[in-house]
């Protein structure tokens, strides 16, 4: 590990625990008739947060697989096409003179 991502993870350890320690206050989250327990305010964010980035990285995954199918599929198409050129440019011409 080097010094700038030590620095990094420092840093940003620093800002978590001070977010942490301005944000104290007990919160009850309810949706769709169901409820949380009391929480500390910083739970519910961080909670919040680790949920978004789970399912952004779903979607993400998913997008990626899509595009990997279609990389193939146009690596595929490529090379046949390769070969007919080579295949034409390699057939003797005829003059018809």
């Amino acid at each position: 590990m080097n010094w700038t991502n030590f620095f990094l993870v420092v840093l940003l350890t620093a800002l978590a625990t001070m977010f942490a320690m301005a944000n104290m206050q007990f919160v009850q989250v309810g949706f769709l008739g169901l409820y949380t327990p009391r929480l500390h305010l910083y739970v519910v964010l961080y909670l919040i947060f680790i949920f978004g980035f789970m399912a952004g990285m779903a979607t993400l995954s998913l997008s990626r697989r899509k595009h990997k199918k279609e990389i193939v599929r146009l690596r595929e198409e490529n090379r046949l096409l390769t070969q007919e050129l080579e295949n034409l440019r390699n057939f003797p011409l005829q003059d018809d003179l």
